[in-house]
């Protein structure tokens, strides 16, 4: 082994552009499985960061969209504490928690913090315990206690510089103490788990009481199942607690519970496209050794003497194909080596990207397992790069014997391995390319669809208030004087606020009509939105019927309501106009007054859902608030000015936290467009291997025909023939790899169907499109050996020159 190895190395180094190019091949090969193994990993494989995480449930109250159907009330997530059996302890936390407001200050500038709120037995449930101080206590969960929080480990490391003594610290926080109790640790990040892309800076307790259960459906709730109870079990137990509460609390809407593992109710829906994904790097690294086997096949033509004279002193066929082998695995070597760098490099910019939001891909990194599946990768490629050529040769050692100095040729059994290992890079290549193709026409179609807003030329800031207020109308008159001054400011065309903007938070509400009788659970429901009378104006959603609000829509005046194109529907079934109507939103009822278009408030793909629009001078129920401001202006120029006027108007609020509305859409579309982005460039890469690997068969062919072509020139052929000759050759091999390939896809399609949309999976355009490309990359590939092959000299060929 050692004296093959020394051989093998001289060998490389006496031909050091085959073995770049080898080594470079694989490094792309073994760098993108491993870099793709290490974001699976963290994403899909490795144990969720809790105690015993095979035994945690998500349990949620009805598989639906919106967040009021899945999630359930204080009274029922008791109720499946004290009816169930299955558990050890169930515990929640609070899903809106995007809609309260943490303002912190007293240190450093004012600074506006995500914190979500948890019962008491929420991280002992999850099995996590604090790195520093402890968990809540009961007395801190009652209602209206004193408040406490625990931080999290990247806010207490970048606000307090990871210092220990801050457990015990007493802060200000919506102008009022609050006491740290804890630091979690660094391997459970809240954000990375459950709400990837939304930093949580801090939890805070969320009472089980009464108060809290008037809120409705709020909770998310998460159980430790007793050993060795299964799944099916405790779906039975929650079922059966859930219509004990229903029987208990008839009025409070529909109850149940729908029990999933954790693991699988987090990333499941992550599973397929990476997976999708894993076999897409699979073939990058298939076409690499495909490419590198067709190298060494053409290599060993050219060692045909070498092999003959160590034949003829008594070397074995086995012999020969050790030292085959010997050397693919060297150069598969040489490509893990190049290979890791570019993996963690690709790995360390993915797991930054969490705008993505995709869960626990901040966690990624080329750990020890990644080095071990890279390892394995090494030894896989250097065995399939040298086993095709090992073999040929063993077969071949006979003829290689006898006729080493007058065969140059290596035989139609060699040309026609190679032309096979073409047509299968070349069919691996059409595979990806049109897999990516259907996903980026789907992609460009999503982007495509009627939002109902416009986000260009508009920005969004966060400008919750920093302390509570005594009165309606004192919380209403802060809010209007904020947007009156920057509405002021030159170069602003519209501002208004918000609790809620599109394809973010949502919420449900019932929207029943005065005087109108619903059959039990059949009352229709709505998006709530608490806008100000110049929201809908500068989002530029346009007004079918009716009015925007105007100062007619006052505290003192009726209560009034605008309603979207969806529930206009709902409530006017027959036809008609939905203006005057009255919904049961108030105590005298609030009147519709204004119809406006609808909106993809949930997500671009689900069609527009019923919304209403209440004014925030008529209402209490709000708490976090964007302002959104549209201009002309680039946002460079004019945010300064902005958070220059916010800061001269309260010092106290918060004023970093802004973002342009298209980055709305962005985040919505941003899992779409990782998996879109990533099979893109994996396809290119495929591409682009096939075509170096056709390059390479066709100028290799090309060399060991040029007796036959400088014969065929001398008798009459003219360049063109010979032009078309190579290029048909060509041509023949690319056609067999697309039919091969177009034929997979369509085999394979039903894999990306449901990630699909607005096309199908068997798209023509697609498939037509994307097999022209392979076409014509081919033949660019073939263009260069056969215009090389026509500036042959007959006489020179014909006298061996």
């Amino acid at each position: 082994m050692l004296s093959n190895l020394v051989f093998a190395f001289r060998q490389l180094r006496k031909s050091p552009g085959f073995t770049f190019v080898a080594i470079a091949t694989l490094a792309g090969g073994i760098g993108a499985c491993t870099a793709m193994f290490s974001i699976v990993n963290a994403v899909l494989l490795k144990p969720l960061p809790f105690r015993e995480p095979e035994r945690l449930v998500w349990i949620e109250n009805q598989k639906a969209q919106d967040l009021s159907s899945r999630t359930s009330r204080v009274a029922t997530l008791l109720g499946w504490r004290e009816n169930t059996r299955s558990f050890e302890s169930v515990a929640g936390y609070f899903a809106f928690f995007d809609y309260m407001r943490y303002t912190l200050t007293g240190v450093g500038d004012p600074e506006r913090l995500r914190g979500v709120g948890v019962s008491d037995n929420f991280l002992p449930t999850l099995g996590v315990t604090p790195l520093y101080g402890r968990n809540f206590t009961a007395e801190e969960c009652r209602f209206n206690a004193a408040p406490t929080i625990i931080l999290s480990n990247a806010f207490w490391r970048a606000r307090f510089q990871a210092d220990p003594g801050v457990v015990g610290r007493t802060i200000s926080l919506n102008n009022k103490p609050a006491t740290v109790v804890g630091v979690l640790p660094a391997s459970f990040d809240f954000s990375s788990i459950f709400s990837p892309g939304t930093e949580v800076g801090i939890i805070v307790p969320f009472p089980l009481t009464n108060e809290m259960d008037q809120w409705g459906n709020t909770l998310f709730g998460i159980g430790r199942l007793k050993p060795g109870v299964t799944l099916a079990q405790a779906q039975d137990d929650l079922s059966a607690a859930s219509r004990l509460v229903e029987a208990k609390y008839p009025n409070s809407g529909t109850i149940g519970a729908s029990a999933t593992t954790l693991d699988s109710s987090l990333r499941g829906k992550f599973r397929k496209p990476f997976l999708m994904l894993v076999g897409a790097v699979a073939c990058i690294l298939m076409i690499a050794c495909v490419n590198l086997s067709n190298l060494l096949l053409s290599r060993l033509n050219a060692r045909r003497q070498e092999f003959a004279v160590r034949i003829a002193v008594g070397a074995r066929p086995r012999h020969l194909m050790a030292q085959t082998l010997t050397e693919s695995l060297l150069l598969a070597v040489g490509g893990s080596l190049v290979g890791i760098p570019m993996a963690a490099w690709t790995t360390d910019i993915l797991s930054r990207l969490q705008t993505f939001g995709v869960p626990l891909l901040g966690g990624a990194t080329v750990d020890p397992m990644s080095l071990a599946v890279t390892v394995g990768l090494t030894l896989l490629a250097g065995v399939a790069c040298g086993i095709l050529p090992a073999l040929h040769l063993a077969a071949d050692a006979n003829n290689t014997a006898q006729g080493a100095n007058q065969q140059r040729s290596a035989g139609r059994s060699a040309s026609t391995l190679r032309d096979s290992l073409i047509v299968a890079e070349i069919a691996l290549a059409c595979v990806l390319l049109i897999g990516a193709g259907l996903l980026l026409r789907s992609f460009d179609t999503l982007l495509k669809v009627n939002l109902g807003f416009q986000p260009e030329h508009a920005m969004a800031w966060r400008i919750d208030p920093p302390r509570p207020f005594n009165t309606r109308a004192e919380a209403s008159q802060y809010l209007a004087d904020a947007v009156q001054r920057v509405a002021a400011l030159p170069g602003v065309e519209a501002a208004g606020i918000s609790d809620t903007l599109p394809l973010g938070r949502n919420r449900t509400w019932a929207a029943s009509e005065v005087g109108v009788q619903y059959p039990a659970g059949g009352s229709p429901g709505a998006l709530p939105r608490i806008i100000d009378k110049g929201y809908l104006q500068a989002m530029k959603i346009p007004l079918i019927e009716g009015r925007y609000f105007d100062s007619r829509d006052s505290i003192e005046g009726t209560q009034t309501v605008i309603i979207n194109q969806s529930l206009a529907k709902v409530l006017t079934p027959r036809g008609g106009s939905a203006l005057g109507k009255k919904l049961a939103l108030s105590q005298n009822g609030s009147t519709v007054v204004g119809v406006v278009g609808d909106v993809r408030h949930s997500t671009l793909e689900a069609p527009s859902d019923n919304e209403m629009y209440l004014n925030v001078d008529q209402s209490s129920d709000w708490s976090a608030t964007e302002l959104v401001v549209r201009s002309s202006l680039p946002m460079a120029a004019l945010a300064p000015e902005i958070r220059a006027t916010l800061a001269k108007f309260d010092p106290a609020m918060p004023t970093g936290e802004y973002y342009e509305l298209e980055k709305l859409v962005d985040d919505a579309v941003a899992p779409r467009r990782l998996i879109t982005r990533l099979l893109g460039v994996f396809s290119v890469m495929a591409l682009t291997l096939a075509a170096l690997g056709l390059y390479g068969v066709i100028s290799y062919s090309t060399g060991q025909r040029s007796q036959e072509i400088g014969i065929r020139m001398a008798v009459g052929a003219q360049r063109r023939d010979i032009l078309r000759l190579i290029l048909s050759g060509g041509f023949r091999l690319i056609a067999l790899g697309i039919v091969i390939g177009v034929a997979a896809s369509l085999a394979l399609s039903r894999l990306v169907e449901q990630m699909l949309y607005g096309i199908t999976a068997h798209d023509p355009l697609i498939f037509a499109a994307n097999a022209a490309i392979i076409a014509v990359v081919g033949l660019a590939a073939c263009i260069v050996p056969a215009v090389r092959a026509t500036a042959l000299e007959p006489s020179l060929v014909l006298r061996g020159n």
